[in-house]
C-alpha cells in the first residue's frame, strides 16, 4: 500500500522545521490534543510527538509504503473541515525524517507550535481562560489563541518553493461562501413575492410564470454545482496520527 496522495513521495531528510495545519479533538477535562483519526493512539505530547504506525507495522514511520506518519497539511485553508464540536486547529512544527507530497506532509516528530480555543470556548470568558490554562499547562511551548484568523496571521504559510513544493490554499471556502450567498438571495427573492401588490400573481401572464419556472430551476441548478464543490475531491485519507 502507498501512502495517501497528496501526503505521498520519497522519505527526505528536510534541514529545518516544516510548518504545517491540522486538526485536533481538544480533550476539557486535562487540555490534551488528541487526533481527529486514531485517537486510541494518545494524545500529543507536549515536549513533541514521535510518529509510530497505528496499523501495528515494525517499520519506521513515516513509511512510502504506509499511510502512517504525523500529517501537516501545508495550507491553514485546508485544516478546517470539522469532524464534531470540540475540534481545534493547531499549527504544528515537523522535523527529521519527511515525506514531502503535494498538499501536506507526513513527517517522524513534530510539536504543537500554536493553537485556538475551540470555537464555543471564545464567547465564554469563564471556559476560555480555563481552556487557555489547560492548554498553557499541557503544551507549555505552544502559543493559545483566542481567534483561528490571529493565529493563522501570526503563522503563515512558509513558502517551500525551494524544495519544489507549491503551498496551494484550498478553494472550498469560497464555494461555501458562494453556495450560502445564491441560497440566501433565492430565499429572499421567494419571501419578496409576499410584498407584491394585491392581484399581482393572477394578472401575471404565461411568459411571466415560465420565467420565474426557469428562475427557480436556475437556482436548484446552481446550488447543486456549488455544493458540489464544497469539499475538497476524495484525493486523501484522513489523517491517521
Amino acid at each position: 500500500m502507498t501512502g495517501p496522495f497528496g501526503f505521498d513521495g520519497s522519505p527526505a531528510l528536510v534541514p529545518r522545521e516544516l510548518r504545517g495545519y491540522r486538526r485536533f479533538r481538544f480533550v476539557d477535562l486535562d487540555g490534551s490534543l488528541l487526533p481527529t483519526v486514531y485517537s486510541s493512539c494518545g494524545p500529543w505530547s507536549g515536549d513533541g510527538e514521535h510518529a509510530i504506525c497505528a496499523d501495528g507495522g515494525d517499520h519506521a514511520a513515516p513509511d512510502p509504503q504506509c499511510g502512517c506518519g504525523l500529517y501537516g497539511w501545508y495550507h491553514p485553508s485546508r485544516a478546517t473541515a470539522s469532524s464534531g464540536f470540540g475540534e481545534v486547529t493547531a499549527v504544528i512544527s515537523a522535523q527529521g525524517r519527511s515525506i514531502l507530497g503535494d498538499d501536506g506532509f507526513r513527517a517522524a516528530r513534530a510539536r504543537v507550535e500554536a493553537v485556538a480555543l475551540p470555537f464555543g470556548a471564545r464567547f465564554r470568558p469563564r471556559e476560555c481562560a480555563r481552556s487557555r490554562q489547560l492548554l498553557g499547562a499541557r503544551y507549555p511551548h505552544a502559543e493559545v489563541y483566542r481567534s483561528r484568523r490571529r493565529m493563522v496571521r501570526e503563522h503563515p504559510p512558509v513558502d517551500l518553493r525551494e524544495l519544489g513544493i507549491t503551498v496551494r490554499p484550498s478553494t472550498v471556502p469560497r464555494y461555501v461562501r458562494s453556495a450560502l450567498g445564491v441560497w440566501l438571495l433565492g430565499i429572499l427573492l421567494i419571501y419578496s413575492v409576499a410584498l407584491l401588490p394585491s392581484g399581482a400573481l393572477s394578472r401575471a401572464g404565461p411568459a411571466a410564470w415560465l420565467g420565474v419556472l426557469g428562475g427557480f430551476v436556475l437556482w436548484q441548478v446552481l446550488l447543486v454545482w456549488l455544493a458540489t464543490r464544497c469539499s475538497d475531491p476524495p484525493r486523501v485519507r484522513p489523517p491517521r496520527r
